[in-house]
């Protein structure tokens, strides 16, 4: 009787001890993915905001830039943010991609030249992009990532 109590005791431990390394790698696995899908999502709107000329429209999730391309058509392309969807995407010839998901908080902010807050797009030539991602491992939340980044539009002609 007490062998078995003694080894109901042990499997309980060892279960109690497991499960607490699952979920420990389960929320690693879900940081590594938010920083990859985080990185690639930057990288590709960097690519955008740096060969932009001009803002078209601008709201805090929210924002369609004008492209020229030294050798190829000029064209418009959107970034959002979905707050039903929790999701970052862009938006280009109508075509839809999802560059981040499980974003819970969003928001673009914009700069001019001196790097003051403005509200025109004639001013805008810096775009700052904020947000916070959560990933969960069944109905816990395991795992934030707090992103900000600022980018300047390289191609954006500017008078003082």
């Amino acid at each position: 009787m007490i062998v078995m109590t003694l080894a109901v005791i042990l499997s309980g431990a060892m279960f109690a001890s497991f499960a607490f390394a699952m979920r420990g790698s389960f929320a690693i696995a879900n940081y590594a993915d938010m920083t990859s899908e985080g990185r690639r999502g930057l990288e590709i709107f960097a690519r955008d905001v740096r060969t932009a000329d001009d803002v078209i429209d601008f709201s805090e999730t929210a924002l369609t830039l004008h492209l020229k391309p030294p050798d190829g058509i000029p064209y418009e392309i959107t970034y959002r943010y979905d707050a039903n969807d929790e999701t970052f995407e862009r938006v280009l010839g109508g075509e839809s991609q999802i560059l981040m998901s499980d974003v819970r908080q969003f928001f673009f902010r914009r700069f001019n030249l001196q790097g003051e807050p403005t509200n025109k797009n004639l001013e805008t030539v810096q775009i700052q992009l904020e947000l916070s991602m959560v990933k969960r491992v069944l109905v816990r939340e395991t795992s934030e990532k707090i992103v900000s980044a600022r980018f300047v539009m390289r191609n954006k002609q500017v008078t003082q």
